[in-house]
Order: C-alpha cells, then structure tokens, then sequence
C-alpha cells in the first residue's frame, strides 16, 4: 500500500507528459460537436466520487463550464433532466462498477457525448464507452486505491485544462503556467510522505485510542477529507468520517468529546483562521486534534508548503493515505494478508 502511494509521485509525471494522447478521445468529442458543451457531470462511486468532489471546483475555474457530480444512483433514478450539450463523464478505476455501468447506460441510449476516466483502455466500462481517458496509474495492485484516487483527481484536472485551453477560456501562456503547477505536484509527493510518517510516529495515540476520527477542509481539501474517511474506516477498520469545514461546524461540533480526533486539512486559504479556530478548540478543549497544512498552532501538527492552493490536494491526499496505512500497521492488521471479500459478496456485490 506504501508502495502505491509513493507511486502518486511517477503517475503525476506522467499524466502531465502523456495529456494529449490521454485526452484524444476528448478533443474528438469536442472537435466533432456542432454547438460547444455547456456543463460536466461526473458520475462514480467511492473513490471515484470522492476524486469529482477533489477536482470540481478546479474543473469548472478551468474549463469556464458548470461542472457537478452525481452519484450513479441518483444519475439513474432521481434525475429527470438530462442536458444533451453536456460532457458526461463516468469514472472507475477498475472499470467494473456495475451501477456506473448501467448509469452510462442511460446516456448512450439517448446519443449523449460520453467519456470514460478509468486505467486502461481494456477496462469492461472503456471497452463499452469507447471515449476513454486513461488515468495513467496502471493497474494498481493494492485494494485499498490510493494512487487511483489522486491520479484520477489530477486526471480530471487535465481534462479541464483541454477543454479550457479548446474554447479559448484559457489563454496559451495561463495554460501552460497551470500546467507548469501541474508538473510540481511529482516533485512534492516523496517529500510529503516522508514527512507525514515521521510526523505520525508521535502523533498516533491519539488517533489509535479515539473512537472516531474526523477529517474536515474547505474546498478541494472536502473531496480529500471525504476520501481519508474513508481510507482509515476500510485501512484502519475504526470509525471515520468526512466534513466540509463549515458543515463540519453546524452540528456536529456539539457533539465531539475527547474520544474523537478531529483532523483538520488547512491549505492557508480563505478559512485559514476558521481552520486554526477549530483545531485550537479540539486541543484545548478535548486534547485530541490536529492541524496539518499551512499556519501550524503547535509542534505537535504537521506543517506542510503550500506552493499553490489550486494542486496541493494531491498532496494532502498522500498524507491522509500515509495515514490511513501507517495507523493499520500500528494496530497490528495485517496488511499483507490477502484481501478476500468472498463472504461479504456472497451478500451483495458492486463490482463484476
């Protein structure tokens, strides 16, 4: 698992490299179409969705396009308006999620443009959809997806760029400066997971004697708290869950204690003092919170450089995720021991 998340590091190389060839089935949509698109919609479960939720925002500042995601579900059954000038993209690694299957599905039927974000083109999802994205990861062994998970998020974000680059949103030179920020994001990922496992060596009682662990942020830093979630509630097995940083603070601020270790992700932005507000109270008032990013209130965070706000989820991504494995260790699950969910999909089962 390790292993995969020091892979973040070749994998943001590479999609940066390998953009134009990775996104020519995209261009042909685009270049094909009588009138421009008007809106994204991304569709993906787990991972998948928490990736759309990371990138969103960054899509639309990019593509200059109104960009949501949907659940596939919903997609299927609580959605009635289906806007023919939209790009629907449907997300999964493996390309074996079967509701995102059927999602896409439905738009086929109706003629839609469709593109596909998954690890290779012979994925069952790319085979069916034909426009396909690659994600540059490979086939990533370990189950519990961690560079799936950023090179997914950086995937949508080059998406973006090429749509915003083809209708002129973005001019040339703002193009490859995003791009140039885009190429960074490798350079940081090995000194980030360094850190973050030296940095946990201390940290971990905390997290290992709560019985909950919160992550929350603002912005992209949302997407990411969602997926550390849920990397520590299937890594770890304790409860976890993920909050938007303001949603974090109506609610579910009343009922935190000294069993929950509240875990907030700053990138220095606009809710720097709320982030530091909030992380302050959990230390000073229930001894069990931290505040990893930008601004630190103590030794006992983990401070990281913000080179820029727009990227740097990718490298709260590796800290959530080096946390997620290095916690498991130190509680003594055997990680190593093979993953079989045989029983539990004698039950029910999403993927096939």
């Amino acid at each position: 698992m390790l292993d995969c998340i020091r892979s973040t590091e070749k994998a943001a190389a590479d999609i940066v490299e390998h953009r134009e060839e990775n996104t020519r089935d995209l261009m042909a949509i685009l270049r094909k179409r009588e009138r421009p698109l008007s809106s994204i919609v991304f569709v993906g479960s787990g991972s998948s969705s928490t990736s759309a939720i990371t990138a969103r925002s960054y899509v639309e500042k990019m593509s200059g396009l109104r960009t949501e995601l949907i659940y596939p579900n919903d997609f299927i059954y609580n959605t009635y308006v289906y806007d023919p000038d939209s790009l629907y993209v449907f997300i999964s690694q493996t390309g074996t999620s079967m509701v995102t299957s059927k999602a896409m599905e439905v738009i086929r039927e109706k003629g839609y443009d469709v593109l596909v974000i998954s690890e290779s083109r012979e994925t069952p999802l790319s085979l069916k959809a034909g426009n396909v994205m690659i994600m540059d990861c490979g086939i990533e062994e370990y189950p519990m997806r961690t560079v799936g998970y950023s090179a997914t998020v950086m995937s949508c974000m080059i998406l973006a760029l090429q749509i915003g680059r083809y209708y002129s949103h973005l001019s040339e030179s703002e193009y490859e400066t995003y791009i140039e920020q885009m190429r960074k994001i490798a350079s940081r990922q090995r000194e980030v997971v360094d850190k973050t496992l030296e940095w946990i060596e201390s940290s971990r009682r905390k997290m290992l004697r709560s019985d909950l662990i919160v992550f929350t942020g603002a912005d992209s830093l949302y997407g990411v708290s969602l997926e550390g979630a849920m990397k520590v509630w299937e890594t770890l097995q304790t409860a976890s869950v993920g909050y938007e940083l303001e949603e974090g603070m109506h609610g579910p601020n009343y009922g935190y204690n000294s069993r929950h270790c509240v875990i907030v992700l700053n990138n220095g932005g606009r809710e720097n003092e709320k982030a530091r507000a909030l992380a302050k109270y959990m230390k000073e008032v229930w001894g069990n919170g931290f505040l990893i990013g930008a601004d630190p209130l103590d030794e006992e965070d983990l401070e990281l450089k913000i080179d820029d706000t727009d990227t740097c989820c990718i490298d709260f991504a590796s800290v959530v995720q080096t946390i997620a494995y290095k916690t498991a260790e130190f509680q003594g699950r055997d990680l190593y021991r093979h993953h079989d969910n045989s029983r539990m999909e004698s039950y029910f089962k999403t993927h096939s």
